[in-house]
């Protein structure tokens, strides 16, 4: 007997019998459709319903801060090669001449110009706590700019996309958990990788799109999101120029995925909801659903980011503000060091601590970054140039230098979920000693102690300015950014970051 293909098929199982116009058994029905938690419509709602008229002054004022830290780290990313090498190729590409690549005069389409950006933000390790400005202010930034949105449009929706994100992560993230109990970050991670969702969705409600639109960014955000790759680059060495999140990418999928919603291309509307959805496909084993949407509209957290004093891992930087403290009250020669013992924090990205042979080896060197700060040298964006990763007298100095995990450290992660205390002790040849401990490092957002001041994220903003642009340039576009809301047109702001 004559067997056709379709029956064939059937008999193996591979086609449901509905496919050959036969009724199938009860017992094959669809199972219910799974509870959802309802987090994307919380955040999409929550997007779509934020006016700039509803934030509180400070928000505005701390999205001020935001904007001119991070534009500042993209014009201190051109001391790397790391952002010149994505920023040129990203001019190569080119595109509309509509969005500024930060720091130069050329205009590229929002995706390249966003993909440049946000590279240049993050090329130094200078951006802040959580590593949300990369992929929030330049995706945003680029659109706002091509699109010549106002100030306060871009400001809404930075606020948008800073909130949403900083959700995700806490709702997420694995690494503090996993340092806590192990000291050690986990074998499958990633940093603000899907933040991607946060600035599509930004982006969608900036154009003025509503809820349907916006929960198709969100979805296209988590379909295009990179994978959980940061542990993969962390225990690399020499370390690449790709560092524990591809920013660029993320950046230029923002994008991508807000304006392609725009135009009423589809993608899953709850996204991150249901069984199937992005915490079970992209692998969060924790995912903390209430934490995702706790507080939104009600408990701002771009109030309290770390920004960073430093250009170098965060991990470092209360083990730095020990020896900065210590040379201050008693400057040293640091030819006549014995020896440095620093104790801090457990988290190294660096497993080959002493050979710095690039700017990022620098970027996550104990001893490195530590032989600076006892050589009096400022941490800003020139710590990682080449003929700093190569003096021989750097070197002598990273060779007297010994860490270690602070024994008080698990104690104060009990305590505060996160730990960052550290010590240390300088010992000079004729045996004096110089000792110092830190609590909280310099520039932690929650501690009015060491949190930085306007007069220090200027200070800081007008340093990296400085490499690209002339004081009197650089004094007029800080003045800009710091009263952001006042801009009709952000193609006006961005003239002003030309070099």
């Amino acid at each position: 007997m004559a067997v056709d293909r379709r029956t064939m098929i059937l008999a193996a199982g591979m086609l449901p019998a509905i496919a050959i116009g036969r009724t199938a058994p009860a017992a094959a029905a669809d199972p219910a459709p799974p509870p959802t938690t309802g987090v994307t419509d919380a955040l999409v709602r929550f997007a779509a319903g934020l006016r700039y008229e509803d934030l509180p002054a400070d928000v505005v004022h701390a999205a001020n801060r935001l904007l001119l830290d991070t534009v500042g780290c993209a014009f201190a990313g051109w001391e790397s090669r790391k952002g010149r090498l994505a920023a040129g190729l990203m001019q190569q590409l080119g595109g509309e001449p509509r969005a500024l690549v930060i720091g130069t005069r050329r205009r590229l389409s929002p995706t390249n110009a966003a993909f440049a950006n946000a590279e240049l933000v993050n090329a130094l390790d200078f951006d802040a706590i959580p590593h949300l400005p990369p992929v929030v202010v330049p995706p945003i930034l680029a659109v706002a700019d091509a699109e010549h949105k106002s100030g306060r449009d871009l400001i809404r929706a930075v606020v948008i996309a800073y909130e949403i994100g900083a959700r995700l992560s806490a709702a997420s993230s694995q690494m503090a958990a996993s340092l806590l109990e192990t000291n050690l970050t986990p074998e499958i991670f990633g940093i603000n990788d899907e933040a991607i969702m946060a600035s599509a969705a930004a982006i969608a409600a900036m154009k003025g799109m509503g809820a349907a639109r916006i929960a198709d960014a969100i979805g296209l955000g988590g379909y295009y999101c990179p994978p959980q790759s940061s542990h993969d680059w962390e225990t690399g060495s020499p370390k690449s120029n790709v560092k524990y999140t591809p920013v660029g990418w993320v950046a230029q999928g923002a994008v991508t995925a807000g304006l392609l919603a725009a135009t009423g291309f589809t993608a899953n509307p709850i996204v991150l909801d249901g069984e199937a959805g992005f915490p079970r496909f992209y692998g969060w084993p924790k995912w903390r659903a209430e934490r995702a949407s706790a507080g939104l509209g009600s408990e701002w957290r771009i109030l309290n980011p770390d920004f960073k004093p430093y250009a170098a891992c965060r991990y470092i930087h209360s083990r730095i503000d020990c020896v900065v403290n210590a040379v201050a009250k008693t400057p040293v020669d640091p030819a006549a060091i014995r020896r440095i013992v620093s104790l801090g924090p457990p988290f190294t990205a660096n497993p080959d601590q002493r050979n710095v042979r690039t700017q990022e080896d620098a970027q996550f060197s104990i001893p490195y970054m530590l032989a600076i700060a006892a050589h009096g040298i400022p941490l800003d964006a020139h710590c990682q140039r080449p003929e700093r990763l190569n003096d021989p007298a750097i070197r002598r100095t990273m060779a007297k230098i010994e860490w270690g995990t602070h024994p008080r450290t698990q104690e104060t992660k009990r305590a505060n979920r996160a730990s960052f205390i550290a010590s240390v002790e300088i010992v000079m040849e004729d045996g004096t000693r110089h000792s110092e401990e830190v609590l909280v490092p310099r520039g932690a957002g929650t501690d009015p102690d060491t949190r930085l001041s306007d007069r220090a994220l200027h200070d800081k903003f007008m340093g990296n300015a400085a490499i690209r642009l002339p004081k009197d340039g650089a004094a007029r576009l800080a003045d800009r950014l710091w009263h952001v809301e006042s801009v009709a047109d952000v193609a006006q702001l961005t003239a002003l970051m030309e070099a």
